[in-house]
């Protein structure tokens, strides 16, 4: 989902990656082609491999990575900054650049993508992750798919988010807009 966004700024040990490429979906949206390329995207949907915040925009995956403690800040910052730009010339930008990815193909890409993920979700394969998951409780299901590669549930504190690093929002007061 936060690839469908416009900017995206995460901490710099965030986790991105989409361990579902190895079982039970794919890919919705198709914005990892549209953002990487063929090989880097490739690379990191077959292997369902993840890259940390920091990784992520050294790649372009992102737009910018911070430490955890100026996340808020830098987002604050970026979103006066937009305001100052008048409405009609973002939305005109937004248009344009978006335009050239439907050109692209992106709708196609991305209607495919969830007719894929469903399909895979009810093959035999994906079936047996579910029972496994019932039976013996989703940890067990996860440990057996992410083993293999040693990352995600199976990572050593090196290859997870801190979990302190938690943003909490505040319901919006009524009437506030």
């Amino acid at each position: 989902m936060a690839l469908c966004r416009d900017i995206v700024i995460a901490c710099d040990d965030a986790r991105i990656g989409t361990p579902c490429s190895r079982m039970w979906g794919c890919h919705h949206a198709g914005m990892w082609v549209h953002r990487l390329g063929l090989a880097k995207t490739k690379e990191l949907a077959l292997t369902g491999r993840s890259v940390s915040g920091r990784e992520a925009a050294e790649i372009g995956l992102i737009n910018k990575s911070v430490p955890f403690e100026r996340l808020e800040a830098e987002t604050q910052k970026l979103a006066r900054e937009l305001a100052t730009i008048p409405l009609s010339q973002l939305a005109a930008m937004k248009l344009i650049v978006n335009q050239a990815y439907e050109n692209m193909g992106l709708h196609s890409t991305q209607l495919l993508g969830s007719v894929m993920d469903g399909m895979l979700r009810n093959r035999p394969e994906a079936l047996a992750f579910i029972k496994l998951a019932k039976e013996k409780g989703v940890t067990a299901a996860v440990a057996e798919r992410d083993g293999p590669f040693g990352d995600y549930s199976q990572a050593g504190e090196d290859g997870k988010p801190d979990p302190t690093h938690v943003i909490s929002i505040a319901p919006a007061k009524p009437g506030a807009g």
